[in-house]
């Protein structure tokens, strides 16, 4: 029996090489099966955690509704149900998965998958020619010159827009890695404005060495830069009206002075984009608490359609120190903030999270969870198509059950 998800790979995926998979990781099964259950013990038919791994799998092969998901758990083998837990004849309906989903506590349930996609992230990175978890600047250095390596953490909130009663709505505010779209926390908030105070207790559970927490403009705050660097870590946070002082110091640096220190051009997606970033080492009196360095990005896109070209300007500041890391890392810290951009746009298209109606208690958070959960598993297993994937595990189910440690 496997013991981590991890080596599956090379079954699933061709010219790739894993190497050391952890060899104490529990199963998916049970992990989920420690959440706390909220059903009465009387009339308990089916254990949650094999309820919650057959959940996952489902998502994790394309199901977007609570309907295809009971549709999903119905179809597998009765044998094979009873192994992972679920003995006897399954007649769930999707109206009871939903009850059960809005009952569930949301904070136990990320703290728990969130706290095993960490464990996963930390084992040695799959190697292969398919790009995956390849040296991306986001990720690290590879330790010379005496650098040490900083993982890239950006922090971002997404609205559940379907999720949407009235004034009511399911806003989550996580934090993502940014070489491998794996949500190592997530908390509910009331409302987009409502992510600054949630910034500090999102962060409370999370080990900061060596880590570089990106952060748009909303999360500029005075606090999250002392909380950042007095946890360990270190900050790249962008710069905007909401910090007005701060941003008319930075404009006013010598940019036309300053040394090109970084330049990009990349053609994908029907543009092509140039990324120029120069660097001034701030001086003193900057109104923010431990910034190091001022950074200043001009984008410059043009529509390969139309030939229309839109240039950009972005300020940063950062508590990195000059030559901690090299340049290109640091412009890849930023570039890499945008992979939790990446991620909401996969569970929108892909997963159609915005189309998904479920209202009643944490049930869209859950199924939020349960999306990022399939996500983060299929990219450490090494898929760079998310769409791909899906297609693969719906059409070959054995290989989504060795993810349970079900198969050899």
């Amino acid at each position: 029996m496997p013991s981590s998800p991890i080596d599956v790979l090379s079954r699933h995926l061709e010219r790739v090489t894993i190497c050391d998979p952890l060899s104490d990781l529990p199963t998916l099964a049970e992990v989920l099966d420690a959440i706390p259950d909220p059903r009465s013990r009387r009339g308990r038919r089916y254990r949650l955690g094999p309820l919650l791994a057959l959940a996952l799998l489902a998502v994790l092969g394309g199901a977007t509704s609570l309907a295809k998901i009971t549709r999903f758990i119905a179809g597998y083998d009765p044998e094979l149900r009873a192994r992972i837990g679920l003995p006897g004849p399954v007649r769930l309906a999707a109206s009871t998965l939903g009850r059960l989903l809005a009952r569930l506590d949301g904070d136990d349930f990320d703290a728990a998958t969130c706290a095993y996609l960490a464990r996963l992230a930390a084992a040695p990175p799959a190697t292969g020619t398919n790009g995956t978890n390849g040296t991306n600047g986001t990720n690290g250095t590879n330790g010379t010159n005496g650098r040490t390596a900083l993982l890239g953490l950006a922090v971002d909130g997404k609205t559940l827009r379907g999720s949407r009663t009235g004034d009511r709505v399911t806003h989550l505010l996580a934090a993502t890695r940014h070489d491998t779209q794996t949500v190592m926390a997530q908390a509910q908030v009331a409302a987009k404005s409502n992510e600054i105070p949630a910034f500090t207790p999102l962060l409370s559970g999370l080990d900061l060495t060596s880590v570089v927490i990106t952060a748009d403009a909303l999360h500029t705050q005075h606090e999250h830069a002392r909380q950042i660097v007095a946890a360990g870590g270190h900050y790249v946070f962008i710069v905007k009206g909401n910090q007005p002082t701060l941003l008319r110091r930075l404009k006013a640096l010598p940019w036309r002075e300053a040394i090109l220190n970084d330049r990009t051009d990349e053609t994908r997606h029907g543009r092509r984009e140039i990324r120029r970033m120069k660097i001034c080492t701030v001086r003193p009196g900057l109104p923010f608490p431990h910034a190091a360095q001022a950074i200043q990005v001009k984008r410059r896109r043009t529509n390969n359609a139309t030939g229309k070209t839109t240039i950009v300007t972005i300020y940063a500041i950062t508590s990195l120190h000059p030559g901690q890391i090299t340049h290109a890392h640091l412009a890849g810290l930023i570039r890499g903030h945008w992979s939790i951009e990446a991620l909401h746009h996969i569970r929108d298209v892909t997963y159609r999270e915005d189309a998904c109606t479920m209202r009643t208690g944490a049930a869209p958070r859950i199924m939020a969870s349960l999306r990022n959960l399939a996500i983060g598993l299929a990219r450490l297993i090494g898929w760079t198509n998310i769409a791909a994937a899906t297609d693969h595990y719906r059409s070959h189910p054995t290989d989504a059950l060795q993810l349970l440690g079900l198969t050899t």
